[in-house]
């Protein structure tokens, strides 16, 4: 019989005369190379019955512009733009802000607001009703900044585990810290489901409810800091009376940093170790939630997130049962390849699975969606201009649809990350591929059950290479060119 290897060889040179398999050998300049590389030979296990995982969905938070740039709701979103975020991107996931002003009509000491129900309500039901059309099971999420001022009190913390943090005295902001008042526990309950009630008479039932958002940050905008005993008597004090009324609600937290929770040096004296070791705080959570950044802004390290994933997985999500969410995330810039000093789109595509692979995360929401003053490293898309990372999220965000099931994969190269998911739902079988080398490569799959031909959709540094479907492949020999991002589709990735 022929030799595998010269029988990839021959297959190479055949394909070559296809469009699609004319790729750039991974020169982040865009320029071709002189020369034809032979693609190295490497193999990928799949073994699907080893599952793990069940995805809950992928999306972003906000508008088709920040909340803050009009009052006009109308300004922030429209029928085609819709249509692109749920049936192109096919966001399954959508966050944003519980402001303190909905619905503390009588919030007398809450400090002027860039967002209120009058200007989101339309959008939150246009946004609805394009994922009924499209038959898509949407999660809504909502995240607290700060509570209504009225509810707050000035304090005194070091660090999150300060044992000598003091509260009391006059706050009185939404901005600028400041904590919640225990005493006003039962308030503060009472709100959140008059928030929730809000978004119910809206016709949406909301998925998940974080109590506060990045707990540690005092910053000049909404604002709310918790030491982690603080937090801990949050949880216990306020989710039962959410719980009373809205038994289904998921409570998230603590919205903390990755690096934080998930650095070796760091990972014992912050939040999450603090919910796992009290077991009523426990209790009251259904699901960890991080943010992937070092200080609420810059991205963490790519050559970090294998470590800091495996360890919030071991340390907290595997010996308590929870899943773990990544709900913010920003700070990629957007060209395919990262400037040395920023991260690019194939970095937020190598983020989103260690996320997945490593910390086996069911739950990942990019920061703002899209800003009308153009693709900065905060946001994915521009209105309707679409960006490398708006792509490279693709490849997850509209594959991997909600009760998919990751599956073990093991590449016998460790320069080619993948995951692997099946959704019995959709009857479909999903393997992404990454490969952030300068070498062309070759893949061929092993296991049982393996799907014979594959849909085969590509992101590279090539301007005409954004989650293009290129053709059909096999289950042999797939050609996986450098500083590319591959997804291979067996069966239906739109819901009916």
């Amino acid at each position: 019989m022929m030799d595998r290897k010269l029988l990839t060889m021959l297959c190479y040179l055949l394909v070559m005369v296809y469009p699609f398999i004319g790729c750039s050998t991974g020169d982040t300049n865009g320029e071709e190379s002189d020369q034809q590389e032979v693609p190295e030979e490497i193999s990928v296990t799949i073994d699907r019955s080893v599952k793990y995982q069940e995805i809950e969905g992928f999306g972003f938070f906000g508008a088709k512009d920040v909340w803050w740039n009009s009052s006009d709701p109308n300004y922030f979103f429209d029928d085609k733009w819709l249509t692109q975020i749920i049936d192109d991107l096919g966001i399954t996931v959508w966050r944003n802000e519980l402001y303190p002003n909905n619905p503390v009509e009588s919030d007398i000491s809450t400090d002027p607001q860039d967002g209120y129900w009058g200007k989101q309500e339309a959008m939150v039901k246009a946004l609805k009703a394009k994922a009924d059309e499209y038959k898509v099971p949407l999660k809504y999420l909502l995240s607290i900044w700060s509570p209504p001022g009225e509810f707050k009190i000035a304090c005194s913390m070091t660090w999150a585990g300060d044992e000598n943090a003091q509260r009391g005295g006059e706050h009185g902001s939404t901005k600028n810290g400041g904590t919640l008042d225990p005493e006003k526990y039962d308030e503060f309950a009472d709100w959140l489901k008059a928030g929730l009630d809000m978004y119910r008479t809206a016709g949406i039932n909301v998925y998940g409810l974080s109590l506060q958002n990045e707990p540690l940050f005092v910053e000049p905008y909404n604002s709310c800091v918790y030491t982690t005993y603080w937090y801990c008597d949050l949880l216990k004090n306020v989710v039962p009376q959410v719980k009373e009324a809205f038994p289904d609600v998921k409570i998230y937290g603590s919205e903390n940093m990755l690096d934080m929770e998930g650095a070796e040096e760091n990972y014992q004296w912050f939040y999450h170790m603090a919910i796992k070791n009290d077991p009523q705080a426990l209790n009251c959570l259904d699901a960890f939630a991080v943010h992937g950044y070092t200080d609420g802004v810059q991205a963490t390290a790519i050559a970090k997130h294998r470590d800091y994933w495996t360890r919030t997985r071991e340390q907290f999500s595997a010996p308590t049962g929870k899943p773990y969410w990544m709900t913010e995330t920003s700070g990629y810039i957007d060209s395919w390849n990262g400037d040395g000093n920023k991260p690019g789109a194939i970095d937020l595509a190598i983020a989103i699975h260690a996320a997945l692979y490593y910390g086996r995360a069911s739950t990942w929401v990019w920061w703002q969606g899209s800003e009308l003053s153009g693709i900065g490293e905060f946001c994915l898309m521009s209105g309707y201009q679409k960006g490398k990372k708006y792509y490279a999220s693709k490849h997850f965000y509209r594959f991997v649809r909600p009760g998919s099931r990751m599956v073990e994969l093991n590449s016998s190269d460790e320069e080619i990350l993948g995951v692997a998911f099946e959704n019995t739902d959709l009857n479909n079988f999903v393997v992404i591929l990454i490969n952030p080398s300068q070498i062309l490569k070759t893949v061929n799959f092993e296991g049982t059950d393996i799907p014979a031909t594959f849909e085969y959709y590509i992101t590279s540094n090539k301007s005409d290479e954004n989650c293009s479907l290129q053709g059909n492949v096999g289950k042999e020999s797939i050609l996986l060119p450098a500083n590319s991002v591959v997804t291979l589709v067996n069966g239906r990735y739109k819901e009916e």
